[in-house]
C-alpha cells in the first residue's frame, strides 16, 4: 500500500519533472496554508534568497538563534535523503508518524489547488514550525524570488547572499535580471541584507529596495570575519568583537556565508549576543542537521561531498576539498549535472583544477547522460578519465584505489553519495 508520503513524493517536481513542475504565482500556496489554519501567522519569518550560499547561510542564522535560546525553524530545499529534512525545529526533523498523518489529512486539499512538491512541503514546514511552538523561521528561498512561493511569507528581514548566472532559462540571462529576481522578496519598510556580489547585481537590489523604502545593509561593509594566526576567526560588528571563532563548515567562502548571517541576525533580533553567535557558528551542523555542504563522509582517503552546481560553487567547494587533503595521489572530482546546468563554464572550471575527473549521470526530465557531460566538460579542457552508470560505482571504484574524492554536482548525485548504497 502507498503511504501518504509516498504519495507526496509523486507530486510535480522541479528535481525530476522539469520546468513544467514550477508554477508561479500565490493562489495555490494561499489556499494550502488557508485550509491549514495560516500556520505562518505564528511565528515571525526571515526569507533567505541567492544563487549560492543560501542554504549554508540560513542554516548558520538559525543556529545562532537555537544557540540564544529561540524556538527555531529552518526551511530548506531540496532534501538530500528524506523529505523531512526540509522542515526542522532546532535542528530535528518531524518523526515519519507526524509526516504520514499530516499528508493524509491534507492530501485532498493538495490536489484540489493543484499544489505542485514544493508548495506542499512548504506549506507542510510551516505545518510544523506552527505545532512545534516555533518562534522564529529561517525560511529559504526556492527558485529566484519574487515568484517563488516563499514569498506569500510576511518576512521581518530579507537576504540576498550572492548572485551568479544559474536557472537563466526561468531567471533570466544577465546578472541584473536575476537580482531583480531575487530582489522581489524585498518587503516594504524591512531591511534587506546583500552579500558580496557583483557591482550590478548590488544597484539592481538598491533600487528595488528603494522603491518600497527598505534599508539596504551591505554585510562585507558591516561585519569582519578575520582568520588570525592560528587559523580561528576574529568576527567584528561595530564595536564588538569576539575572538577564537570557528566555523563549523569548511571552505573559505563560508566566511562570507558567516558574516551575511551574523549581519541578518543582527539586523532582525538586535538582542542575539555575540556568546550565541559564536556557539551557533561552530555547531551549525549539529543545531539544524545541515549537510552536503564540503561534507566529510570519509577521511584517508578523503571523501568529501558538496552540492555545487554551477561554476562559482564548483569553484568554492573545489577550493574547500584542496584545503582538507593531505594525500599525494592526483585527486578525482565526481560529478553529474542536470542538463540546465552551465557544463561548459564548470568544465573551464575544472579544467584549470588540474585534477581527475570521472562523469556520473542525472536522472528526471532534467537529467543528463554520463557520457554526455563527459564530451561537454572534455570540450573545454577538463580532464574527464572515466564515465560511470551510478555515482555509487564511481565512489566503490574510488575508494578501492585509495583516491581523494570529491563527489559534486546534483543534490542527486550527493544524495547517492551520502546513502548507504554510495559506499
Amino acid at each position: 500500500m502507498t503511504s501518504n508520503i509516498d504519495r507526496l513524493l509523486l507530486l510535480p517536481r522541479y528535481a525530476s519533472d522539469g520546468i513544467g513542475a514550477i508554477k508561479p504565482g500565490f493562489e495555490r500556496i494561499e489556499a494550502l496554508l488557508g485550509g491549514m489554519g495560516h500556520p505562518q501567522h505564528q511565528f515571525q519569518v526571515a526569507l533567505v534568497a541567492g544563487t549560492n550560499g543560501k542554504g549554508s547561510t540560513a542554516s548558520m542564522m538559525a543556529a545562532c538563534l537555537t544557540a540564544a535560546g529561540f524556538r527555531t525553524a529552518l526551511h530548506t530545499s531540496p532534501h538530500l535523503l528524506h523529505v523531512s529534512e526540509r522542515m526542522r525545529v532546532d535542528g530535528k526533523a518531524p518523526p515519519d508518524a507526524w509526516l504520514e498523518q499530516a499528508c493524509g489529512r491534507y492530501f485532498d486539499l493538495f490536489e484540489t489547488v493543484g499544489a505542485s512538491f514544493f508548495e506542499a512541503t512548504l506549506a507542510l514546514s510551516l505545518l510544523w514550525f506552527a505545532d512545534q511552538g516555533a518562534t522564529h523561521a529561517v525560511v529559504e528561498v526556492g527558485l529566484g524570488g519574487r515568484l517563488d512561493a516563499t514569498n506569500v511569507l510576511p518576512a521581518a528581514v530579507s537576504v540576498i547572499t550572492g548572485i551568479a548566472l544559474d536557472h537563466t532559462d526561468i531567471l533570466g540571462d544577465t546578472i541584473t535580471k536575476i537580482a531583480l529576481e531575487k530582489a522581489g522578496i524585498i518587503k516594504p519598510g524591512k531591511a534587506v541584507i546583500v552579500g558580496k556580489m557583483p557591482p550590478d547585481a548590488v544597484q539592481a537590489i538598491s533600487n528595488a529596495a528603494a522603491t518600497k523604502d527598505a534599508p539596504v545593509l551591505i554585510a562585507e561593509h558591516l561585519v569582519s570575519v578575520q582568520p588570525q594566526a592560528d587559523g580561528r576567526l576574529r568576527i567584528r560588528l561595530e564595536d564588538e568583537y569576539v575572538e577564537n571563532v570557528t566555523i563549523g563548515l569548511l571552505g573559505s567562502h563560508q566566511l562570507g556565508n558567516a558574516a551575511v548571517a551574523i549581519c541578518s541576525v543582527r539586523a532582525w533580533l538586535p538582542s542575539v549576543g555575540f556568546p550565541s553567535i559564536k556557539q551557533g557558528l561552530e555547531h551549525v551542523q549539529r543545531l539544524t542537521g545541515l549537510r552536503g555542504r564540503a561534507e566529510v563522509l570519509h577521511t584517508d582517503p578523503l571523501l568529501m561531498v558538496d552540492v555545487a552546481h554551477n561554476p562559482d560553487a564548483i569553484a568554492t567547494a573545489v577550493a574547500a576539498f584542496k584545503q582538507a587533503r593531505s594525500g599525494s595521489f592526483v585527486p578525482v572530482v565526481i560529478i553529474g549535472l542536470l542538463a540546465d546546468k552551465d557544463a561548459i563554464e564548470i568544465g573551464r572550471e575544472l579544467a584549470s583544477t588540474e585534477m581527475e575527473v570521472w562523469t556520473v549521470p542525472t536522472e528526471g526530465a532534467r537529467g543528463l547522460g554520463s557520457e554526455n557531460l563527459s564530451e561537454l566538460l572534455t570540450s573545454v579542457g577538463a580532464s574527464v578519465s572515466q564515465s560511470f552508470k551510478s555515482t555509487k560505482d564511481a565512489v566503490r571504484q574510488a575508494r578501492s584505489a585509495s583516491k581523494d574524492c570529491l563527489v559534486c554536482g546534483s543534490h542527486l548525485v550527493v544524495m547517492e553519495a551520502i546513502g548507504p548504497s554510495g559506499l
